[in-house]
């Protein structure tokens, strides 16, 4: 055997005996727990008495239907809803200038700019064609009278 074999070994018997370890000390906690639980039998809750009567029924299940027969009036997602409906009116304001939020105003204005943009373009584009003839009419006069210039 070598030396890194050695060590190998070493470093194998070492993890195996901390997972016996942690395998040893989770049954433990286990345990606890489970006697935990059986002290919990007879407790109560808000009102709710926990106590098992039915062995065959587990004390997670007969909190969750106990809990679903309570009444809670207070609890109202409409409440909830409405709140947060007036909160937000409130404040939609700071909200739309905070986050640089566009509003109908603002796009009914960006419309219109973009509509007379549009309508001002086609009478640009004429201007432009005519503004191109006569430029290139008076680039043919200069040629005609270069050319003349330099055949005298």
């Amino acid at each position: 055997m070598t030396i890194f074999e050695v060590i190998a070994f070493l470093i194998l018997v070492v993890a195996i005996g901390i997972l016996v370890y942690y395998y040893f000390n989770d049954t433990a906690m286990r345990n606890k727990l489970s006697n935990g639980v059986a002290d919990l039998r007879d407790f109560n809750i808000g009102g709710l008495n926990v106590s098992e009567s039915n062995d065959n029924i587990s004390v997670g299940k007969k909190l969750k239907t106990k809990i679903k027969d309570i009444d809670m009036p207070n609890i109202n997602t409409d409440a909830f809803s409405n709140k947060l409906d007036a909160f937000l009116n409130e404040k939609s304001e700071e909200l739309i200038k905070d986050w640089e939020l566009a509003t109908k105003e603002d796009i009914g204005v960006l419309e219109e700019r973009f509509d007379v943009v549009n309508n001002s373009i086609d009478g640009i584009n004429k201007r432009f064609n005519e503004y191109k003839e006569f430029t290139n009419e008076k680039l043919d006069s200069i040629d005609e009278r270069l050319k003349k210039l330099e055949d005298s």
